[in-house]
């Protein structure tokens, strides 16, 4: 009785500390957003650097350990960067990661200060079933022409993170006028030999309850593999979606079923800007 008390007092604690420890992470975001700018004018490509720290940062409270191939060597152009969806964790592991400009449901812009800090960061609103994907499609090639990377994800939903589902090809429509290539990469969550049960954010899932759910737990190890850039090479995007969704779906299996990775752990501050060190130039 006295063992299991102690446990559920230092769970209480843990995310007591983790919640406050975000909270502030929140707040100062804001504040750097603020003064330095960056929610006036979240073009300018030297914003890449805070970006990448903050979203490192949060990694950090919520001890996610990201786990990252394929990255060395990749092109370091500009590029349309495509990932399978699982939670809304997705986004501040990659944006620790890359220098990219996120596509998010129009639902996020409304979420209280975390709103702000997407906007901030560059983050095109995409509202679904409204008809805006060609409006969309013309900023991404507006950013993709200035040498500035994007990432959306086909899928338009979340997932459990076993499969890919149908990729939507709208938004693919704009790699060819960009004359950028198509930069996929996969996200698999893992608990011990199999898939964390708690990251997928599906179903009825709310998200401050779930953020919850995660900061009740340990660390969370993620693994990130860059797979090869693809050119267009004159396929439409209803092609070229459902050439990359078999791919990544094949690609996805692959990483699921590897269950000796033997990746190396990418710390999310300095580490992981001196992975990508010339990313963030032209972006």
């Amino acid at each position: 009785m006295v063992l299991s008390e102690n446990s559920s007092l230092r769970e209480r604690l843990r995310v007591l500390g983790r919640s406050l420890r975000i909270f502030l992470h929140v707040v100062l975001g804001l504040v750097l957003a603020i003064f330095s700018g960056l929610l006036f004018f979240p073009d300018r490509r030297y914003y890449q650097g805070l970006v990448r720290w903050w979203h490192g940062a949060f990694c950090r409270i919520l001890q996610v350990r990201i786990h990252c191939d394929g990255v060395q060597g990749q092109d370091q152009e500009a590029a349309l960067w495509i990932c399978n969806h699982v939670s809304w964790l997705d986004i501040p592991i990659l944006g620790a990661l890359f220098p990219v400009r996120f596509v998010a449901k129009a639902e996020i812009a409304h979420w209280p200060l975390i709103g702000h800090l997407a906007r901030a960061a560059g983050t095109i609103f995409i509202k679904r079933g409204s008809g805006d994907a060609a409006s969309v499609s013309d900023r991404l090639v507006e950013h993709l022409r200035q040498g500035r990377s994007c990432l959306f994800f086909p899928e338009g939903t979340t997932t459990d993170g076993q499969a890919v589902k149908r990729f939507y090809h709208k938004l693919f429509v704009a790699a060819a006028p960009a004359q950028r290539p198509l930069q996929p990469v996969l996200l698999c969550y893992r608990l011990g030999d199999g898939l964390h049960p708690l990251v997928p954010f599906i179903g009825d899932d709310t998200f401050f309850p779930h953020v919850l759910a995660l900061m009740r737990g340990a660390h969370i190890d993620v693994h990130v593999r860059v797979l090869p850039t693809v050119a267009v090479q004159g396929r439409d995007p209803r092609t070229l979606a459902r050439d990359m969704e078999v791919m990544m779906a094949q690609q996805l299996r692959c990483l699921i079923a590897d269950e000796a990775l033997g990746l190396s752990t990418v710390a999310v501050t300095a580490e992981a800007e001196a992975l990508l060190p010339s990313r963030t130039e032209g972006v």
